[in-house]
């Protein structure tokens, strides 16, 4: 082939080849796609790198919630060479109990005010009613306490001490919170217990339910007696039972028993039955009082301005208001002072 011919041909030959190697239209979608996903993985390892970073600062506590058995989350703490380990979490404070109920350290009240009489406040019929209880137990002791006896024996005369068979047995009035407040009155001296003050009528509850009249004088205890209840309560006997010792409230101790300090304060007390619902007491020329009703006791209080010389009528009424008991008709009642 000359090399004319040469020349030609191989013009033809790089047309040819340059034909077959033109590329066709570019795939746009497929490059668009590939490169949405090339974001997405650049911007989840740069979110990656955040976090790793913030947790080895320390500034992030992983916290579990929405468990009811979830326990306390423990954070992590970055130590000095950026390892992270967990540190404890804190502890809750624990929820303040309710504070305990005292323990009472002095009688109940009473009922009803009215029975707190003359601005007497239940402080002071609390403390009255104390000192009484001190005052008798006081007696109790000193009447308890037998007089010294002298013996001869080897080593000279020397005092001894020994029961008294002469000796009342000591009795207990128990505690001052085993008493009720029944009724507290201004008290007026006499020629028995000279000096004016206050009287605080204390009843106790339980089986057999007993009452202590306190007497107090210039905020000291003068003298205190003490009975139990009429067993007549609620009985056939009785549905009513004015308290036998109720006459230290309403009686003055005169040598001349006419010669009354007035107006006199008086005080009535007793039992009643369950089925007992009213009772009223009357006292000289006053009208007749409407007594409180106290867990079955009861308690009654005016002012006398008259003297007399008998004791307070006392009456019963059931619920439906039928008279069921009436103190002149009681023979066991004192009805003459």
């Amino acid at each position: 082939m000359t090399p004319p011919d040469f020349e030609s041909a191989l013009r033809e030959q790089l047309v040819a080849t340059v034909a077959d190697r033109t590329p066709g239209e570019a795939p746009y979608e497929a490059i668009r796609r590939q490169g949405r996903a090339a974001r997405r993985r650049r911007t989840a390892a740069i979110s990656a790198g955040v976090v790793v970073l913030t947790v080895l600062s320390g500034a992030t506590v992983l916290t579990a919630r929405g468990h009811s058995d979830a326990r306390p989350a423990t954070g992590l703490t970055a130590t000095t060479d950026g390892a992270a380990v967990p540190s404890p979490a804190s502890t809750p404070s624990a929820t303040p109990s309710a504070a305990p109920t005292p323990a009472p350290t002095g009688p109940q009240p009473p009922s009803t005010a009215a029975q707190l009489a003359d601005g007497i406040t239940f402080e002071q019929a609390s403390t009255a009613l104390g000192q009484c209880l001190d005052f008798d137990r006081q007696m109790q002791a000193r009447r308890q306490s037998p007089p010294p006896s002298t013996v001869q024996g080897a080593q000279g005369t020397q005092g001894t001490q020994g029961a008294h068979p002469n000796r009342p047995p000591v009795h207990d009035l128990g505690a001052l919170t085993d008493y009720r407040v029944l009724l507290a009155v201004k008290s007026t001296g006499d020629d028995n217990s000279p000096g004016d003050g206050i009287s605080v009528v204390g009843v106790s509850q339980g089986e057999h339910p007993s009452q202590v009249i306190c007497h107090q004088v210039d905020g000291k205890a003068s003298g205190i007696q003490s009975g139990t209840a009429d067993p007549r309560a609620g009985g056939p006997a009785g549905l009513v039972n004015p308290d036998i010792n109720a006459g230290k409230l309403y009686r003055q101790a005169m040598i001349d028993d006419h010669a009354w300090k007035l107006p006199y304060r008086w005080g009535s007390i007793g039992t009643f039955a369950p089925s007992v619902a009213r009772v009223t007491v009357s006292y000289g020329d006053g009208p007749a009082v409407d007594a409180a009703l106290d867990h079955g006791w009861f308690a009654a209080t005016g002012v006398l301005t008259n003297p007399v010389t008998r004791a307070p009528h006392v009456k019963g009424y059931d619920g439906s208001g039928k008279l069921v008991y009436d103190s002149d008709d009681d023979k066991g009642y004192q009805k003459e002072l």
